[in-house]
């Protein structure tokens, strides 16, 4: 946000009789200087980002992997409507046809299958099945 704010304001333009200058066009040093501020918040952003990123994949990576057994036990810590959504999806359904059979939005049922991921420990309907073959 700052890296935008200081490159606009060194280019900023006025409009004086149908002419357009640059409003710091008397001071070419400081419009460079805020160019160059820009570019290093800009930079600093892209390498806070990207650790952030590093971490979380570390994250991720770490992440125990659960095996058949530990997959009942999580089974036991959904509540009655995320079974109920995590029975229609192994069983083929698609996201409508949950809808309407449980008499849900859509964000309702997004909002349960997030919390079904969550608490399983999977990431999509992909994975859901992987586990339950093994």
């Amino acid at each position: 946000m700052i890296a935008i704010f200081l490159s606009l304001t060194s280019v900023a333009i006025t409009d004086t009789d149908g002419q357009f200058k640059l409003v710091l066009r008397n001071y070419p040093v400081v419009i460079l200087f805020l160019m160059a501020t820009a570019i290093f918040f800009a930079l600093l952003y892209i390498a806070v980002d990207k650790s952030k990123i590093k971490a979380l994949s570390k994250q991720i990576e770490l992440r125990p992997h659960v095996n058949h057994e530990d997959f009942g036990t999580l089974l036991l810590e959904l509540t009655s409507r995320q079974r109920e959504v995590y029975d229609l999806i192994i069983s083929g359904r698609t996201n409508k046809e949950i809808m309407a059979e449980l008499f849900i939005e859509q964000s309702t049922l997004k909002s349960h299958i997030n919390q079904v991921y969550k608490k399983l420990n999977i990431k999509n309907r992909k994975e859901l099945k992987t586990k339950l073959m093994r």
